[in-house]
């Protein structure tokens, strides 16, 4: 900071897209020396809050990192300039909430959107795929895998889909008698297993691909799921088992315990609910690691490989629409939304690189930096479309802002075991951000915005 920053001034004009918490639009002056706590003060003043309220400001799109001085020497202005500033409501510093523990390493994680029946869905190395409800209390165990379970995804309140080492996917149906969500329309055989008291029944095993699968995503308005999977493919389904073509037989492992684990799961399985896929979507020259839905388009998916590309298809034609090739292996991806239409993907490079689809070019928009191990899992944030987290096998979650060049957080295992690493995360706006670890726990943190 230069000498005279405490007695110079600037003047700023304050504006916010938060009708709540709108001042009066005239520009006003202040000290060059002020941060974002000193900003956070003044707007407080205008607003005349009673309980003072943390803002995030911004100037011409991003984070104001430094003092207003510190912005006017980086940009070469003077303090005669003019400075318009954005503000709203920061993230409030994360805090640990609950740890889960499992038998063995917590690999996916999936919060169900219902709100009248919220669960935690896990996937871990043993196979299991648990619910849990927000006391931390196993209310179903769904056995069927008989390799680790990589992926989990819900499809409504009472069904999910989940995938794993074993090359299969399987759908799952539960009790839930509380939940008001609509069902998929699936014969009654489905609902009478659930209603019996089962604590959770295979409706179909999905069978296809070669090797494992490492990622789902699921559009709810097609009923559709999309697998990746380390064969470098990936795999069109529908998540009522009746749409799709029967599948052979599945081949027998050579595991006595996984034989056993597969015939009791399937015991109450007919012959035809062994289904394949819709289609297949090939290109990907390596694992394919990671899969997402376009916003808004039902019919457009993103994926990333550790052949260095992040693709573009339409699973309607079933076609590769657009390449976008990068430096490094990439190992995970997350849709950012409409506001800035950006992807995050996750790479083996430790950085995370932010990519715009819609270009020609293949230039990333930035590369965000801080992770010291492979970046494997990202989900955006419910409530801020420029934010989103990232599990790394530095065995951290950390917090990031698009409008930033660092992290905003950084959480770390409550555990305290080292080495560890973070296989998989989820943000929800009730829960918090679930992290799943090779600590074996499934570790809750709040991620609250600061409020009125």
């Amino acid at each position: 900071m230069s000498e005279g920053a405490n007695t110079r001034q600037v003047q700023i004009r304050l504006v916010t897209r938060d009708t709540e918490l709108q001042v009066p639009d005239a520009p006003l002056y202040v000290p060059v020396s002020l941060k974002r706590y000193g900003l956070s003060e003044v707007v407080n003043q205008l607003l005349d809050q009673d309980t003072p309220i943390p803002f995030d400001f911004l100037i011409d799109g991003k984070l104001l990192r430094s003092s207003l001085d510190g912005y006017l020497i980086a940009n070469g202005l003077s303090n005669e300039t003019t400075i318009t500033l954005e503000y709203a409501r920061s993230i409030l510093p994360p805090s640990f909430l609950a740890s889960f523990a499992h038998q063995d390493w917590v690999s996916a994680v999936s919060i169900s959107r219902n709100k009248a029946t919220q669960k935690i869905a896990t996937g871990s190395y043993d196979g299991v795929v648990r619910l849990w409800n927000h006391s931390g209390s196993v209310t179903h165990q769904l056995v069927g895998h008989n390799a680790a379970v990589k992926a989990v995804q819900w499809t409504d309140a009472s069904r999910l889909v989940s995938g794993g080492s074993d090359r299969i996917l399987y759908l799952w149906k539960f009790a839930n008698n509380n939940s008001n969500e609509e069902t998929h329309d699936n014969d009654d055989e489905d609902d009478e297993d659930a209603a019996s008291g089962k604590k959770g029944s295979i409706v179909a095993v999905l069978q296809g691909h070669t090797a494992s699968v490492d990622d789902l995503a699921y559009n709810k308005s097609t009923k559709q799921i999309v697998s990746a999977s380390a064969d470098s493919t990936l795999k069109v389904w529908s998540s009522n088992y009746k749409e799709l073509p029967a599948a052979e037989t599945l081949a027998k492992s050579s595991s006595t315990a996984s034989q056993k684990r597969r015939r009791v799961a399937a015991a109450s399985l007919t012959s035809s609910r062994t289904r394949g896929a819709l289609s297949t979507l090939t290109g990907h020259s390596a694992p394919v690691t990671g899969v997402v839905y376009h916003h808004t388009d039902n019919h457009v998916v993103y994926s990333v490989s550790q052949d260095h590309t992040v693709r573009t298809w339409d699973t309607a034609t079933e076609s590769l629409v657009d390449t976008k090739t990068t430096s490094f292996p990439l190992l995970s991806i997350a849709s950012l939304g409409p506001h800035t239409g950006l992807l995050a993907c996750g790479s083996s490079a430790r950085h995370i690189t932010l990519i715009d689809p819609r270009t020609t070019t293949t230039t990333s928009q930035a590369q965000l930096i801080g992770h010291t191990n492979f970046v494997v899992s990202l989900a955006p944030s419910p409530d801020n479309h420029y934010m989103f987290c990232s599990g790394s096998h530095d065995g951290t979650t950390r917090i990031w802002d698009v409008r930033a060049q660092k992290s905003v957080y950084v959480i770390s295992r409550e555990s305290g075991e080292s080495p560890t690493a973070v296989y998989g995360v989820d943000w929800d706006t009730t829960v918090g951000i679930a992290s799943a670890g090779q600590d074996k726990k499934l570790q809750i943190n709040s991620a609250a915005f600061s409020k009125k």
